[in-house]
């Protein structure tokens, strides 16, 4: 019985420390990102499709009460979506639609092959000329193709639906993580 128990736990260890070798350069590039946005005044939102959407609403969260240390809220907004049957593929589209304004951010998260509705998503906020920060994994079809070139994509190495939920809820709080160590770097000192 313990042999299943490791296998899992190799994999795991598998898909970190292959992440740490392929995520360094695009998870700095989306805190980047993130940390200019939320300088400048804009809005984040964030969505994530069917496993995903739960990182998503967690990083929405920390990001307005704070992951290490007390601080201000950050104005991060999770995208709201009950997955019930009659949730129709464009709800965050039309949230998006609704609010979206030049130059905010979006960050998608994806965890399987297919996200029609974190894609429609990232098509209302192209063309309301915002930016977007997609977190993906390898089994990806959807999302990666619709990004532009100032735009993030942070390419989970896995295919593991587990492993890539794993990873979803690291990587948003890495991003939060270092969105509070770029802006509120005293308290590192602290």
């Amino acid at each position: 019985m313990e042999e299943p128990v490791k296998a899992i736990f190799t994999e795991c260890i598998q898909t970190q420390i292959a992440s740490a070798d392929l995520l360094q350069e695009p998870l700095l590039n989306a805190g980047e990102l993130l940390v200019d946005s939320l300088l400048r005044g804009q809005k984040v939102y964030c969505c994530g499709e069917s496993m995903a959407h739960a990182s998503a609403r967690h990083f929405s969260h920390i990001m307005l009460t704070g992951l290490q240390f007390d601080r201000p809220p950050f104005p991060v907004n999770a995208l709201h979506a009950d997955f019930g049957a009659n949730e129709h593929e464009a709800i965050f589209a039309q949230q998006i639609s609704a609010v979206g304004q030049p130059n905010d951010l979006l960050i998608v998260l994806s965890a399987g092959a297919r996200a029609p509705r974190v894609s429609r998503a990232m098509e209302a906020a192209l063309s309301r000329g915002m930016l977007i920060i997609a977190l993906t994994n390898d089994a990806d079809q959807d999302v990666a193709g619709l990004l532009g070139p100032d735009d993030v994509e942070i390419r989970i190495p896995s295919r593991n639906a587990a492993r890539v939920s794993e990873h979803l809820l690291q990587l948003v709080n890495m991003l939060c993580s270092l969105a509070e160590q770029q802006i509120f770097p005293q308290e590192d000192d602290a």
